[in-house]
């Protein structure tokens, strides 16, 4: 029988904040490729259908704005409402096998509906507040590390991204790690291994930088969390050595403005470039005119940004924290640094810019190593794994009958 899987998830591209939505999506279209049914409840956005077939995934939008909100974790709770609402629609109009929640912010709709239709719920533990702040240092915080905790105890079975993530959930909850599988992000490093002309790369490359500078590239969401002060840090360090340098830092958020301030705090500010959010048609091009992809955070449970770097032949450096640390292997499919740590930065960044030989071993180590861990093709299959065996326990369990069902029946007999 094919499995229907219903996912929660509060963005879904073209709707993309940072690396989910595209977890969910290329995951949810390889499941489909795969057999499965899929349907996606996400939020909706300006000129959204509410309802459309994307690649074989059913894909329902709601309004998350519909209930006003005076702040974000208010704007989730009122968002988890309208999500629950819209899933209660799909369940009632599709056979549904299974609710899988994408990370905390949708914890209370896939709990809902989890209790209110008796199916299993699979939650995908993407990232942790305590991991994301450094710790709880407030209310909020402590609220969001609550609401994390909720959904892995309430899911028949989580999935985590990296060994780090499996460690951090079992110490800051106390759970147990065979109620957890580890599966890590993919990507589609067939679609990202483009070839530019060489007017291409002369036209991408004038966008970002003077044609004789060489690109030192960043990419993701500016808060604190991504390190991108430490790369600031490193800047002049690398100048002294390698003048003809340009470092691009491409992403928005709310960090940026402090950013700016520490560039102009240390005259670099000719040499920084912040492009702010990049188009679709230049993301691509960005790593193919980069020399180096720097990923410089002190907290990351996965980092997908590094896949999409070394699928896309550019050379990495990453700190050596949560999943980039099991994600590189130091010296031959990227090279690694101490977290928080600007001159080894610099070090590591003079080093590839200085050495072509090594560039071209690491980019052709990263490609094989994409091949063989983090092909969709594989994570899909050890998704469905999970999915069936799950499946398989819900029939064989009495909690898919409610109480009083079960207590009724039994005296009809």
């Amino acid at each position: 029988m094919t499995l229907s899987i219903l996912m929660l998830s509060w963005e879904f591209p073209p709707f993309k904040v940072g690396g989910l939505a595209a977890h969910v999506y290329d995951l949810s279209m390889k499941l489909v490729e795969k057999g499965l049914e899929v349907h996606v409840v996400t939020c909706s956005f300006p000129d959204a259908k509410e309802y459309e077939v994307l690649n074989g995934v059913h894909v329902h939008r709601f309004d998350a704005y519909a209930i006003p909100a005076p702040e974000f974790l208010q704007w989730d709770l009122n968002m988890n409402i309208m999500m629950e609402r819209k899933a209660i629609e799909v369940v009632q109009q599709y056979e549904i096998d299974l609710f899988h929640a994408h990370d905390w912010l949708v914890a209370s709709a896939g709990i809902g509906i989890k209790h209110l239709f008796r199916k299993p719920l699979i939650a995908t533990i993407h990232s942790l507040e305590r991991g994301r702040r450094d710790g709880l240092h407030n209310d909020g915080q402590r609220m969001i590390d609550q609401i994390e905790n909720l959904l892995v105890q309430e899911a028949w079975h989580n999935i985590v991204c990296s060994q780090y993530m499996q460690s951090l959930c079992h110490f800051a909850f106390d759970f147990p790690t065979d109620k957890m599988s580890i599966i890590p992000n993919g990507v589609r490093y067939k679609d990202f291994n483009i070839e530019l002309t060489l007017q291409e790369k002369q036209k991408y490359h004038k966008k970002f930088a003077q044609e004789e500078e060489q690109i030192v590239g960043y990419i993701g969401r500016l808060v604190p969390e991504k390190g991108v002060d430490v790369l600031l840090g490193a800047v002049r360090l690398v100048l002294n050595q390698q003048p003809n340098t340009k470092f691009v830092i491409a992403g928005e958020g709310w960090h940026r403005g402090e950013l700016e301030r520490i560039a102009k705090e240390l005259a670099i500010e000719d040499n920084v470039f912040f492009t702010g959010y990049l188009p679709d048609e230049d993301f691509l091009p960005f790593f193919n005119v980069s020399d180096v992809l720097v990923i410089p955070s002190t907290y990351e449970p996965f980092g997908i940004v590094a896949l999409e770097g070394m699928a896309t032949n550019t050379p990495i450096i990453v700190s050596d924290v949560g999943g980039l640390s099991e994600i590189v292997d130091h010296q031959w499919t990227g090279l690694k640094i101490p977290p928080r740590n600007s001159h080894a930065l610099a070090d590591a960044i003079i080093r590839l810019l200085s050495d072509k030989s090594l560039r071209k071993k690491i980019v052709k180590n990263a490609r094989e190593k994409l091949k063989h861990v983090y092909d969709w093709e594989i994570i899909a299959d050890q998704t469905i794994e999970i999915y069936q065996r799950v499946s398989t326990e819900w029939k064989n369990h009495n909690w898919k009958v409610k109480e009083g069902r079960k207590k009724s029946s039994s005296k009809t007999t």
